[in-house]
């Protein structure tokens, strides 16, 4: 068995991996609904997960970990360092960088200010509350942008969402609930336009097709003509979004 019989069992194992002189963190992911082991890279909190089968037992996790632990150290070698939301650090809202600046007044707007070579960020306040200041701009900004598309694409595909929900999850970018609520990661504010907005049209598509049949591609498709392309960069570059602001508690 995974867990002793006290524990739930969909309760998540956290062990390490020595690999050479590296200690990886892995955690044990149980999931009744699993057909074999899988193995995932969580880069927000820089570890492996490894989702455990019905009928899997953590010795077996532990074996398969172990034998993918090259392929782990080898991606989280490629992660890039975190970022903490601090002054001077390049920013990429709306995949632009803008440099954060922290402005020295008491009070103020969290504002975009043009500047060469990189837009700037203007953040106000006690120095303190910098990172919380420029998250709960992004946030914000993020909500304006998903409301506005899920409203767009809502029309054109004539369905609409019960709520709008931001998250910041660490294995999926969105999610349509069976109550109609549509779940985003604020995080996909730092990304091109193009890409956020493709999420959006997948989220909204499932408010008509809550599978990923042909139909909801179809759907996918109308909303959005080079969808997937927009899903490639999630998955080549979307780990990148990771980095940023990782000192903050979200």
């Amino acid at each position: 068995m995974l867990f002793a019989r006290k524990q739930k069992k969909s309760e998540p194992v956290e062990i390490s991996l020595h690999h050479g002189d590296q200690t990886i963190a892995v955690e044990l992911r149980p999931n009744p609904r699993a057909r074999r082991y899988i193995l995932k890279l969580d880069a927000k909190n820089r570890k492996a997960i490894v989702t455990v089968p019905k009928g899997g037992s953590r010795k077996q996790a532990e074996r398969f970990a172990r034998e993918q632990a090259d392929w782990i150290v080898e991606r989280l070698e490629k992660l890039e360092e975190p970022l903490p939301f601090a002054p001077d650090v390049l920013l990429p809202l709306r995949g632009v960088k803008h440099r954060l600046v922290a402005t020295g007044a008491s009070r103020g707007l969290v504002k975009v200010v043009a500047a060469d070579p990189f837009d700037e960020l203007h953040v106000a306040g006690a120095p303190d509350h910098f990172g919380r200041r420029v998250q709960d701009y992004l946030k914000s900004e993020a909500l304006k942008d998903y409301r506005r598309l899920v409203a767009q694409h809502g029309k054109a595909l004539g369905v609409q969402a019960n709520a709008i929900r931001l998250r910041d999850g660490k294995s999926r970018w969105g999610s349509c609930s069976s109550n109609r609520t549509l779940s985003f990661s604020w995080r996909l504010i730092l990304a091109p336009p193009e890409v956020l907005d493709y999420l959006v049209a997948h989220e909204v598509a499932h408010l008509r097709e809550m599978n990923h049949g042909a139909q909801f591609w179809a759907h996918v498709a109308t909303l959005c003509p080079q969808y997937k392309t927009h899903q490639q960069w999630l998955r080549t570059e979307g780990t990148r979004l990771w980095r940023y602001g990782l000192s903050v508690s979200s």
